[in-house]
């Protein structure tokens, strides 16, 4: 049965204001043809302002929105690239978004020729680019997952599996992983690029290729290479859990970190376990769902302090971990799950309530030093996002995050 995360009469209303408040910031952010991505840009705002005009449209001005939508799709050009964060990629999965929303208005031929630019990108060989999430090869599957619902994806993901199957390290014979490149700006270290480090988040390593590899299994053709793919990497990731029974998290960033990772949707166990949970599902695998379970139960006991929660955003934040632990909620109906989504959502309207919008900021990772972004993955659109989903418990848009 059902439960949406339980909101008093004063605590809708506050989520409304900030809304509303978090809208006109946003609106009124100037226009840059060298920001229009998913993550960080346009696309991202004009998401959120999409999804607040589906729930109350008294609180858009259509007219701006149009206007932005516009000067997105016209500085559109292959010269933006084909990532996730800024590229073709996101842009893509959010033009098919909101083009799917159209219901019988749907045009196939919309992203046409995003469909051809992919492609080609996803059979480049050899593959000498970042193979993760956000600027790499996994972040293609992101669009593709998206356009799949519409238009058969049979060569992309045959293509992508070919990739991630030449490029795993097997590790023995039952277990494989892939490895970071040596020349990856998220390589966390760069001191010795001749030794092998296999991160961990969902952002930037292992668990985002996982994640990425899921929807091949509804292709008939590919489902036990794509199942091999799935189980050995798995298996593998199981095996990097974290010694002792004092630690904070069950797994760190990389497989040969000593120390306990954050609480974010880019690093540590809340994503980790979600994604293994959703292959468990998926390939009927009890004790994926079960391990995921205990990991999960483990981090919604995390706070600020254990969990390295420093702001509200999307990506590692407040906000963040409310949507994450709500969906987290849809997929396995453990109560536990919307108890921590409704504490982090409690928390971040708290530093609303203290801080006003300036509680908002992005904080950095390196310094903690904190900027206004009105972006989704840090800034005010993906926090709006998530306190919409508390708000009317959806959030059909996890998808572009590889969370669903």
């Amino acid at each position: 049965m059902s439960r949406q995360i339980q909101l008093s009469i004063t605590k809708k209303n506050q989520i409304k204001k900030i809304l509303s408040i978090l809208v006109s910031t946003v609106e009124s952010s100037p226009q840059n043809e060298n920001n229009i991505g998913l993550y960080s840009g346009i696309a991202g705002e004009l998401l959120f302002l999409y999804k607040v005009s589906q729930f109350a449209p008294e609180l858009v001005n259509e007219e701006l929105f149009n206007i932005k939508l516009q000067f997105l799709q016209n500085s559109l050009s292959p010269a933006i690239g084909f990532n996730l964060s800024s590229g073709l990629s996101g842009i893509g999965w959010f033009l098919e978004y909101i083009n799917q929303a159209q219901a019988g208005n749907y045009d196939i031929d919309l992203c046409e020729d995003i469909d051809r630019i992919l492609l080609e990108t996803v059979g480049i060989s050899p593959w000498a680019g970042e193979i993760e999430m956000v600027l790499g090869l996994s972040g293609l599957s992101v669009y593709s997952a998206r356009r799949q619902k519409k238009s058969l994806q049979i060569i992309f993901y045959e293509k992508l599996i070919s990739q991630y199957e030449g490029l795993a390290t097997q590790v023995t014979e039952d277990t494989l992983t892939w490895q970071q490149p040596q020349h990856s700006i998220f390589r966390l270290n760069k001191s010795d690029l001749n030794k092998a480090e296999f991160n961990i988040g969902l952002a930037h390593g292992v668990v985002g290729i996982i994640a990425a590899i899921l929807p091949a299994l509804t292709i008939p053709s590919l489902f036990y290479r794509s199942q091999k793919l799935l189980k050995q990497s798995c298996d593998w990731l199981l095996q990097q859990q974290l010694e002792g029974i004092d630690k904070q998290s069950y797994f760190s960033s990389t497989s040969n970190g000593a120390h306990s990772s954050r609480l974010g949707w880019c690093y540590g166990d809340l994503t980790i376990a979600l994604t293994l949970f959703r292959v468990g599902k998926a390939l009927d695998i009890p004790l994926y769902q079960d391990k995921a379970l205990e990991v999960a139960l483990h981090a919604s006991q995390r706070d600020e302090e254990t969990g390295m929660v420093h702001d509200a955003g999307l990506c590692h934040g407040s906000a963040g971990l409310a949507v994450i632990f709500q969906a987290f909620f849809h997929e396995s109906r453990v109560a536990e799950f919307q108890i921590a989504a409704e504490k982090w959502l409690g928390s971040t309207l708290q530093t609303y309530q203290n801080k006003g919008l300036v509680g908002f900021y992005q904080v950095s990772g390196f310094d903690l030093t904190s900027s206004e972004s009105t972006g989704f993955l840090e800034g005010y659109a993906g926090i709006g996002l998530c306190l919409l989903a508390c708000l009317n418990d959806e959030a059909d848009w996890l998808d572009c995050l590889l969370l669903s």
